[in-house]
């Protein structure tokens, strides 16, 4: 693989592995200059640079969020889905779009390499903060019809055998719990 770094009207950085470290005299304005042989091949070609440029702008993986490096990883997978894409349709005619032969291709790996694996959890350390999800929050009891502070038996606490009536409740379990440490506790216990 040949890395080169040339000075055009900006810095100019390629990746080959076609060519050797060779410069050609090229005539610009009047005047010899030399040129790398992968950059005038480039420039004699850009419009199929172009046109793959526009078959991957639909399927490709890259994103800008990402690290340079994975930006470099992904492409390349890009350029491998449509180099297949391109010896699928040469080896069979089928013309079908690029998109659904990547989607049939992505099934076709799946199946191939999917297996059941059958994960353990681990059992959840001491200092494991708690686990609540979704919109599991503390909130008062609704009062009665009547006005009146309304009050629930706290979940947790009778479990325990211990008495205790509360103001405070889990609105989407839809159980009366003491706001501390009962509601903690039994979010961490039923996650």
């Amino acid at each position: 693989m040949l890395t080169i770094k040339w000075m055009d009207r900006r810095e100019v950085h390629m990746l080959t592995t076609i060519h050797e470290d060779e410069q050609l005299p090229i005539k610009k304005h009047g005047k010899i200059t030399m040129k790398p042989k992968c950059v005038k091949e480039y420039n004699e070609n850009i419009g199929s640079v172009d046109k793959t440029d526009m078959l991957l702008s639909s399927v490709e993986c890259v994103r800008k969020t990402i690290k340079w490096y994975k930006k470099i990883f992904f492409h390349l997978i890009d350029l491998s889905l449509l180099n297949a894409y391109s010896s699928y349709k040469t080896v069979t005619g089928n013309h079908t779009p690029i998109a659904q032969f990547q989607i049939e291709l992505i099934r076709q790996i799946i199946e191939k390499y999917h297996t059941n694996r059958v994960t353990k959890s681990r059992p959840p350390t001491k200092d494991q903060p708690s686990k609540l999800i979704d919109r599991h929050f503390p909130s008062e009891v609704p009062a009665t019809q009547s006005g009146r502070l309304a009050r629930r038996r706290c979940q947790l606490c009778k479990k325990n055998n211990k008495r205790t009536d509360t103001r405070y409740m889990c609105t989407e379990c839809d159980v009366g719990l003491c706001a501390a440490p009962c509601f903690n506790l039994y979010h961490i216990t039923k996650c």
